[in-house]
């Protein structure tokens, strides 16, 4: 920690995922009156402003990254420390600033409550703490079930759930953003869209169960074949788009290529299939439409000669 930061005129420490203080600078020890760095944040709070920590701080910075203006009261040498606490998240650290200020009547009102029943169970029986911390722990469970949902719920939202590839809203938004990139910053970039050929062959003659494992096996396939950079989609029954950045006609023919011959040549669980595909390269003033229509063009194109071959435009 360099000296600025050691000695700015307000508290600073750096926590891990299990609260852990990992960095604390010299004003925040002057303000706790320590010599020596506390191991956990939670050494440092009242029993009140634990539970405020645990109940509000910890889901609001999981879910948003951050938190402003969080009152809590610390344990200090000569006392309660009251401070005003704002932290954000940073490479999987919580980073804390905390300003020491004269306490409050509106909080105080507001955790009196609280600090009483906190006081009380303190002073109870061992049996009664144990109870307490089995809440805790419970609280702590089900704050990170939310977290879990809101992961999941997000990926629901983006990602095709049969081949775990991004699905069609995903590609419309990426799609709005690369063409906004490419009218200000004139960097090239191809739209891919291809198809399985004779797909409904396919379904008909093995079943609906069989088509979706070649569904699957087409997207592992293409995605380990293609760089991260690029956007790969499921946008609709057996179609599939990929949004190829930094790429010309040229670059993008020869990606398309490779993908054929490699569809074409591999093993396969399932069924053998081959593809057709069809580019199109941004052209100024293109919208996101008027790419996809071209590239949807040169698919059909692609089909009509005969399939299993690429065509650009």
């Amino acid at each position: 920690m360099d000296e600025q930061l050691n000695l700015a005129p307000c508290g600073y420490l750096v926590l891990s995922e299990n609260w852990n203080i990992e960095e604390m600078n010299r004003t925040m020890q002057e303000m706790l009156g320590l010599e020596d760095m506390p191991a956990n944040i939670r050494d440092v709070l009242t029993v009140p402003s634990k539970v405020y920590f645990q109940t509000y701080f910890v889901p609001v910075i999981h879910i948003h990254g951050q938190v402003d203006e969080l009152y809590l009261t610390l344990k200090g040498t000569n006392g309660p420390l009251p401070v005003l606490m704002s932290a954000r998240k940073r490479k999987g650290l919580f980073e804390c600033a905390l300003m020491q200020m004269s306490i409050r009547e509106e909080y105080e009102n507001e955790l009196l409550v609280a600090k009483r029943n906190a006081e009380q169970i303190q002073q109870e029986t061992d049996k009664a703490y144990s109870t307490l911390l089995g809440l805790m722990n419970e609280v702590q469970q089900k704050q990170q079930e939310l977290v879990d949902l809101n992961h999941r719920l997000q990926r629901m939202a983006t990602t095709d759930s049969l081949t775990g590839l991004k699905n069609r809203r995903v590609f419309q938004e990426q799609l709005a953003e690369q063409i906004q990139a490419a009218a200000t910053e004139h960097e090239d970039f191809t739209v891919l869209l291809f198809d399985i050929d004779h797909f409904k062959t396919v379904n008909d003659t093995y079943g609906h169960n069989v088509g979706d494992e070649v569904l699957k096996e087409l997207a592992e396939k293409i995605t380990g074949k293609t760089p991260s950079r690029y956007t790969i989609a499921r946008i609709g029954g057996e179609e599939f788009a990929i949004i190829l950045k930094l790429a010309n006609r040229q670059t993008a023919f020869d990606f398309a290529e490779k993908i054929r011959k490699d569809v074409e040549t591999s093993s396969w669980r399932s069924k053998p299939i081959t593809i057709s595909i069809g580019t199109a390269t941004y052209q100024a003033g293109d919208t996101g439409e008027s790419l996809y229509i071209r590239a949807d063009s040169a698919l059909y194109t692609s089909k009509r000669s005969g399939r299993n071959r690429v065509t650009s435009v």
